[in-house]
């Protein structure tokens, strides 16, 4: 699962790097592409589970970023939000919270070091783009990068995760997304842009 994982983890600094909407969309969509046929390529254990799990995430993968493009559609920015940091302040920021999380993270026990690397990277990078982009869309999709180191952990443990568990947390993080994006719209409604920064100006 290793080439998997990288490609993983350089999509996840790819969010935290881009401006454009669109295009961190974009982004954790191939995320999710690249995690469901990685449970469904998954050798060893259920390989029903993995089916149902690589099933889950390809549905994932489509339905999320479809929620977040109608959400654009309503909400369109005028000019791109300006980041308060610059791409190498953010990557540089971003490469040294992985280096020291995966060096300080022990040993799981699932036996594939580099799955459990990669989950605590995007677990970091999701956790990171939150906080310092300012764009509500791209918060939520900082929220989905960290939820993706999650299921990389799930598709990792020997047998994986129970099917139930996987469509019940599906449900969950569509309607956290639907709920997140109508907040978004809210924002956009009140202040004409998605900057969750201009909420600081808001008084009663």
């Amino acid at each position: 699962m290793s080439p998997a994982v990288a490609v993983l983890v350089a999509l996840g600094f790819g969010v935290i790097v881009v401006r454009r909407r669109s295009l961190a969309t974009g982004l954790v969509a191939l995320q999710g592409l690249v995690l469901g046929v990685a449970a469904l390529t998954l050798e060893g254990g259920d390989s029903g589970a993995m089916a149902v799990a690589g099933a889950i995430l390809i549905v994932r993968a489509a339905a999320i970023p479809l929620l977040l493009v109608l959400a654009r559609r309503r909400t369109p920015e005028r000019t791109l939000v300006a980041p308060t940091t610059s791409v190498a302040t953010r990557l540089l920021l971003a490469a040294a919270v992985v280096l020291v999380a995966v060096a300080a993270t022990p040993p799981l026990g699932l036996g594939d070091r580099a799955a459990e690397h990669g989950a605590v990277a995007l677990l970091c990078l999701g956790i990171l783009t939150v906080a310092v982009r300012r764009p509500a869309v791209l918060q939520v999709l900082g929220v989905l990068v960290a939820e993706n180191g999650v299921y990389l952990l799930a598709i990792a443990v020997p047998g994986g995760v129970p099917a139930v568990v996987e469509l019940g947390v599906l449900v969950d993080l569509v309607l956290v997304v639907t709920i997140a994006t109508a907040f978004a719209g809210k924002i956009h409604e009140r202040v004409g842009s998605g900057d969750t920064d201009l909420l600081r100006g808001l008084r009663d």
